[in-house]
């Protein structure tokens, strides 16, 4: 395992990947078929995906800041490229005698992901100083007026509840499907319970091919998510591309500050914060429950920047921390397939 991530930054691709990882595809950076360590052995029979899914994030990011470092202009280059090289080298020797893996790893990504969002913001100075300044603009959006039609009722059961009000499962069948008789009747009454999400529509090239699509974005209390609409339908695997192969931990502490405020979202994070929280796995789910919003504190967005649109990352699960130094806000390029983390930094240095 040391082996394969000392050369991680020459193998790897480069980009972040857009599949979603179930647990029964997951699979870690290394070859389960060659463990030789107690961490490995353990990773590599997770049945839950977790561990693998972690391992592969964490080389994934590791891949991206060696590059970034490699065409960086900071005159100690050499030097970090050396701690960065030195240090995942501990991290991969000490793995077998944590108390907690997940933990570690968890640990570990944080740390990457902090020493890359300054590389970042170096080789992408000017876009990640716009991105620190840019706030949603509604004008740019047309809202959609509650409805028993598309594209407001598919928005409203897609994501779950956005309201610690809402008794979801009135208004939505476990397909996500909405239940026009009882949301015309809600409408009619004006029901505090559907008030939120607001959901707005825009022709937007979101994946900068050249070709308009129409986004959607749901904005609410507990999330704000993007997805792509096409024909009357939520198109999941075009959405897919929009949340990547992202991580959003939950942890003890975090979970803790989010369930003093709400149960709900805190319920969330147990359930959804995996890779295979995505559009497509709605259906898929062990357990429905729609009053769970499947991007609980997660506010996904879109940013133009000199003729290219950049989808934007709030991640509210860290908030009520003052110690965390997880990046709360990322900045993504999603071109075709390709999708690449070109932003990552806390809302604190804005």
């Amino acid at each position: 395992m040391q082996k394969i991530l000392v050369v991680l930054g020459f193998f790897l691709m480069l980009s972040i990947s857009i599949n979603a990882q179930s647990p029964k595809e997951a699979k870690p950076s290394f070859d389960c078929a060659k463990v030789s360590t107690k961490a490995e052995k353990i990773i590599c029979n997770d049945e839950s995906g977790e561990l693998k899914n972690l391992d592969r994030y964490m080389a994934e990011i590791y891949t991206q800041l060696r590059k970034e470092l490699k065409i960086s202009k900071f005159p100690d280059k050499e030097k970090r490229l050396k701690d960065l090289l030195d240090s995942q080298r501990a991290f991969i020797k000490n793995l077998d005698k944590v108390n907690s893996i997940t933990g570690a790893y968890e640990k570990r990504i944080t740390q990457l992901l902090k020493l890359l969002g300054e590389v970042l913001d170096s080789n992408n100075k000017e876009l990640c100083e716009y991105a620190r300044k840019d706030r949603f603009n509604e004008n740019k959006w047309q809202e959609v007026p509650p409805s028993v039609n598309p594209p407001f009722s598919i928005g409203f059961c897609a994501f779950g509840a956005n309201n610690k009000y809402g008794v979801f499962y009135h208004y939505c069948t476990e397909k996500r499907e909405i239940i026009k008789e009882e949301i015309a009747k809600a409408i009619k009454e004006e029901s505090s319970y559907i008030s939120p999400p607001r959901v707005y529509k825009r022709k937007i090239d979101i994946d900068n091919d050249g070709v308009l699509d129409n986004v959607i974005l749901s904005d609410g209390e507990y999330f704000s998510a993007l997805w792509i609409y096409k024909n009357g339908k939520l198109d999941a695997k075009a959405s897919d591309k929009l949340y990547g192969d992202d991580l959003h931990f939950h942890g003890e502490k975090t979970s803790y500050q989010v369930v003093m405020f709400n149960e709900v979202p805190h319920i969330a994070f147990t359930t959804y914060a995996l890779p295979s929280n995505k559009i497509s796995g709605i259906s898929e789910q062990a357990e429905f429950n729609s009053e769970i919003p499947i991007l609980s504190y997660l506010s996904y967005n879109a940013m133009e920047f000199k003729g290219k649109n950049y989808i934007t990352l709030w991640n509210k699960r860290f908030i009520h921390d003052e110690n965390s130094t997880y990046p709360e806000t990322r900045i993504y390029l999603l071109e075709g397939n390709e999708r690449e983390l070109k932003c990552t930094y806390t809302r604190g240095n804005d």
